[in-house]
C-alpha cells in the first residue's frame, strides 16, 4: 500500500503521524510524507521521503507571536487569515508537484489541501484528529470558540460559526482550487475534510466519543512515542541528579511563542523562590539567550519528554495534545496554560480528571504558581500514576488497522 501522510502545523502535529508512519512502515507499507518544509529534516531522518509544501511553520509562529498572547475570540479573525493563505499555498504546491499515485492519503492538523489530491487522483482519503475537541458534537464547544459551559443548543449554534467561518476563510480558497483543477463543488468543506474516515487519536480517558459525532471511523489512543534509545543532554542529566528534597517542575509551552518571555521567567524564578523548588524552563525559540537565570533555573531545548517527565513532581505546559498525552502516560500532575484552540478544553480535561489545578491563563501563572499546593500534587500524582496504568502505550497499531481497512473497502466509503 502505497500511502502519503500530510501533517502541517506545529512539531506537534508532525510527531505522531511519525509515530503512525513506522507502524506502517512496519507492516510493510510505502510511506511519503507532505508537510512543512521546517519538518523535511525531521521526516528524512526517520527514513521517509518528504515532499515540502507551505510555509516554514517555524517562522510563521514566529512572526504572529503575539496571538498566542490574545484572547483566542479577538485573536481567531487573523488566525482565520494565515490558514486561508496558507491553504492557498498549500494547494499550489500540492497538487502541481509530480507526485507518485497513492492508494492513501492522510491529513492531520492544518493540512486541508490533501483531501483535493484525494480527489483528484481517486485515492483513499483520511483524517486524523488529535483531540475530541475537534469533534464536532453538541456536548463541546468548537475548539476556535472556546466558551464552555452551554447547554447543547449553545454547543449547537457555536459549531454553526465554525463551520461557516470555515467555509469562509477555508472554503474559497478551496472552491478556487476545485474549479481549476476541474472537482466537483463542496458545499460543506469542514465535513468533507474533518468528517470523512476520521480517526480520533486521543486516550479515551480525555472523553469518550460523542454519539453525534459524525464521520468518525475509529477512535484510538494517542499516537503517542515511547522514550528513545538516546539518553538526556549531560547538562539536563546533571541538574537532574542534583536533586535532593526540593521538588522538580518542568515549564514549557511547545511551540508557542512568548512574547512576554520576562513575565515566564518571573514566574518560574519566583516559584522556585517560594517552594525551593528547582525548574527546567523550555525554550522553543532561543527566549532565554538574553536573560540572567536563577541557579534553581535551568533553559532547555527540545527534550524526550517520555524520558524526562516520569522524573519530574509536575508539568507546566500548554495543553498541546501529545505533550499532555505523555504526560498522562508519565503519571505526572499537569498544570495546562492554555493558548490557543484544544489547549482550552484539555486544560479543563485534566482539571477534572484530578490531575492537575484548574487551567491557568499566562497573565496569572506568576500566582498562581507560588500558590501551589504540593499536598494537593502529591494526591493528583497517585490519580495520574493510577490513569497512567490503564492506557494504551500507543493508538498507532489501531489506527494503522483502520487505515488498512479504509484501503481495502469500496470507495464509496470516502
Amino acid at each position: 500500500m502505497k500511502i502519503l501522510l500530510s501533517p502541517v502545523g506545529s512539531r506537534g502535529d508532525i510527531q505522531p503521524q511519525l509515530v503512525l508512519a513506522a507502524e506502517l512502515r512496519r507492516r510493510g507499507h510505502e510511506v511519503r510524507f507532505a508537510t512543512c518544509p521546517n519538518f523535511r529534516e525531521m521526516v528524512e531522518n526517520e527514513g521517509f521521503e518528504c515532499f515540502s509544501i507551505g510555509r516554514d511553520s517555524h517562522e510563521l509562529i514566529l512572526e504572529n507571536s503575539e496571538l498566542a498572547e490574545q484572547n483566542p475570540l479577538r485573536a481567531l479573525p487573523r488566525q482565520l487569515k494565515l490558514v486561508s493563505d496558507e491553504t492557498t499555498r498549500q494547494c499550489k504546491d500540492l497538487l502541481e508537484a509530480k507526485l507518485p499515485p497513492f492508494d492513501l492519503v492522510v491529513g492531520a492538523g492544518l493540512s486541508f489541501a490533501v483531501r483535493l489530491l484525494a480527489e483528484k487522483t481517486r485515492a483513499k482519503y483520511a483524517f486524523v484528529c488529535y483531540t475530541l475537541a475537534g469533534v464536532e458534537s453538541v456536548e463541546h464547544p468548537p475548539p476556535t470558540l472556546p466558551v464552555f459551559g452551554l447547554r447543547a443548543f449553545g454547543n449547537r449554534a457555536l459549531w454553526s460559526v465554525a463551520r461557516s467561518t470555515f467555509a469562509r476563510a477555508v472554503g474559497k480558497p478551496l472552491a478556487a482550487v476545485r474549479k481549476l483543477h476541474g472537482l466537483e463543488p463542496d458545499p460543506s468543506p469542514w465535513h468533507s475534510i474533518h468528517g470523512t474516515n476520521l480517526i480520533l487519536a486521543q486516550d479515551e480517558v480525555m472523553g469518550p466519543l460523542p454519539s453525534d459525532a459524525r464521520g468518525c471511523g475509529a477512535h484510538v489512543a494517542a499516537l503517542a512515542r515511547a522514550s528513545g534509545a538516546a539518553p538526556l543532554p549531560d547538562v539536563v542529566e546533571a541538574f537532574l541528579q542534583r536533586r535532593g528534597p526540593e521538588p522538580l517542575i518542568y515549564v514549557g509551552f511547545g511551540s508557542m511563542p512568548t512574547v512576554e518571555r520576562a513575565r515566564v521567567i518571573d514566574a518560574v524564578s519566583e516559584l522556585c523562590r517560594v517552594h525551593h523548588a528547582r525548574a527546567l524552563l523550555f525554550s522553543a525559540h532561543d527566549e532565554d539567550q538574553s536573560f540572567t537565570l536563577p541557579e534553581a533555573v535551568l533553559s532547555v531545548g527540545a527534550l524526550d519528554h517520555a524520558r524526562l517527565f516520569p522524573r519530574v513532581d509536575l508539568v507546566v505546559h500548554h495543553g498541546g495534545a501529545g505533550t499532555t498525552a505523555t504526560a498522562l502516560r508519565a503519571g505526572v500532575p499537569q498544570l495546562i496554560v492554555p493558548h490557543i484552540v484544544d489547549q482550552f478544553f484539555h486544560g479543563r480535561r485534566i482539571a477534572e480528571l484530578g490531575i492537575g489545578p484548574a487551567p491557568v491563563k499566562k497573565q496569572h501563572l506568576r500566582a498562581r504558581l507560588c500558590a501551589l499546593s504540593w499536598p494537593d500534587l502529591s494526591a493528583m500524582r497517585i490519580t495520574a500514576q493510577r490513569i497512567a496504568e490503564t492506557l494504551t502505550p500507543s493508538g498507532a497499531p489501531a489506527a494503522a488497522s483502520y487505515l488498512e481497512s479504509l484501503v481495502e473497502a469500496p470507495l464509496e466509503r470516502q
